[in-house]
């Protein structure tokens, strides 16, 4: 009776791990291959990721501190979320919903949908540092877009995505 005891426990034991370990094996950003693609297709715009966004969300995009994940699985949704479903504590905190509630006009969208490259291209030059409008050129912003849809999973133009064909290209989920 014993012997089947301790089977029993062994089992449940094994199973406790094997869902610990596919837990913590959960893919937060983008994946290596898509970070790859998106650095050969164009190095200026995995650059400009580095010193631009990659402090606040992540090298990877998966989003740290107060900043949301901008790559990979729950990244760059078409409407924005009023609430956390991504499991960040970051946007669930309290003083920073207060803040956002105070600085955004009553009834407006969070941002507009983000359903094509230009919806980013718009979104980036404007939010959250309009001090890089100052600064970066229309052409860095469509390095940095390309990059991003690329290291997110969309399909990209090789050449990259430009004014011309931006219209093109959809935002999919990876």
């Amino acid at each position: 009776m014993f012997g089947f005891a301790r089977r029993g426990f062994s089992r449940a034991i094994a199973l406790l791990g094997a869902l610990i370990t596919a837990c913590t094996a959960t893919q937060f950003g983008a994946t290596e291959a898509n970070l790859a693609r998106g650095r050969t297709i164009t190095t200026r715009g995995a650059d400009l990721f580095t010193k631009e966004c990659a402090e606040c969300h992540g090298d990877r995009g998966e989003g740290l501190a107060q900043a949301p994940a901008v790559l990979g699985p729950g990244a760059l949704p078409v409407f924005p979320r009023d609430s956390a479903a991504t499991g960040s504590l970051a946007i669930n905190d309290p003083e920073q919903l207060r803040i956002r509630q105070q600085t955004r006009p009553a009834g407006a969208p969070w941002r507009d949908p983000f359903r094509t490259a230009p919806d980013l291209f718009e979104f980036l030059k404007t939010h959250p540092a309009k001090k890089r409008a100052e600064w970066v050129a229309p052409d860095d912003y469509w390095a940095l877009v390309t990059f991003m849809l690329a290291a997110h999973g969309s399909a990209v133009p090789a050449g990259g995505i430009n004014a011309d064909n931006a219209s093109s290209v959809t935002i999919q989920p990876p």
